[in-house]
């Protein structure tokens, strides 16, 4: 550490002090008089500061300390003999400083020492897997398609829950939601009276208004109005009407079409799982290194 020489303003007197006490005042030991040891250069006072960081709290509560004592003593002489404990928590927070430096080289050393995975290595074993992947791909398709093929069983779980799923997300595009309540047991649609204000055909147009259900078989739908009675299929009606009747999904769908429908499903469904492995396949090859460049 480096020591601070200057001369007393008063006297003349030549003192070198630890370059720890920068700024503080203290007496003459010629004259007695008080002066303030000089401030390091900045560039000192930066890197002192770095060094400092981690000790800053103890600083303020020990400076808050000799405050205190400062007000309370008044005396210039306490105050520079209280300033002992200031040094050493000084030098507590070099020994600190020096051991944090010690471990930020060790983890410096040791992150050194890591050794990276080949990029491209593991790009290529990615494609592999990929290549793999469209391949079971493959298989699946065909093995789905025969299962299909040979399972009316499987063909109308399928379409069930394809025609499930749109008859959810149509019931969002009528016209306007029905009014549903509770009604005694016996009457209305077990145990709910529905009504539809709009009842709309399969393409939006209005069939009936203020419509209340009466009754559901199958996939026919009985609703009374102000002129009278009427009953439709659930394939003349729009298909979000369904949402909120206790009906087969699947019987929106006229049955002269279950059997193109199932497999235009599969063939979207196959669509969409070659579009997620392509996805897969270019975001892999973006993070490759273009051929010839360094690993």
């Amino acid at each position: 550490m480096s020591l601070i020489n200057f001369d007393c303003p008063e006297c003349g007197h030549n003192l070198e002090v630890d370059e720890g006490g920068a700024g503080f005042i203290v007496k003459c030991p010629e004259c007695g008089n008080p002066l303030q040891i000089p401030e390091l250069p900045r560039s000192h006072r930066i890197r002192k500061g770095i060094v400092a960081a981690a000790t800053v709290l103890a600083i303020l509560l020990l400076l808050a300390a000799n405050l205190f004592l400062w007000s309370r003593a008044g005396n210039l002489d306490r105050q520079v003999a209280d300033l002992r404990p200031l040094a050493e928590a000084l030098q507590q927070a070099q020994a600190i400083s020096m051991r944090q430096e010690a471990e930020i080289a060790r983890l410096r050393d040791d992150l050194a020492a890591v050794k990276l995975p080949d990029t491209a290595a593991l790009g290529t074993a990615a494609l592999a897997a990929v290549d793999e992947a469209e391949s079971l791909s493959r298989d699946l398709e065909r093995a789905s398609r025969r299962l299909l093929e040979s399972s009316p069983a499987d063909r109308t779980t399928l379409l069930r829950d394809h025609m499930r799923k749109l008859v959810d997300a149509a019931k969002n595009g009528l016209p306007a939601p029905p009014s549903i309540s509770d009604v005694e047991p016996g009457q209305g649609i077990q145990g709910r009276q529905i009504v539809f204000s709009i009842l709309p055909g399969p393409d939006g147009q209005t069939l009936r208004e203020n419509a209340e259900v009466t009754g559901v078989e199958g996939d026919k739908i009985f609703v009374k109005f102000s002129g009278g009675t009427a009953s439709y299929s659930l394939a003349e009606l729009h298909p979000g009407v369904a949402a909120f009747l206790p009906v087969d999904p699947l019987l929106v769908l006229p049955r002269k079409q279950w059997g193109s429908e199932v497999f235009r499903v599969q063939q979207t469904l196959n669509a969409r799982r070659d579009e997620k492995i392509k996805q897969l396949r270019d975001g892999i090859q973006a993070l490759l290194p273009p051929p010839g460049e360094a690993k």
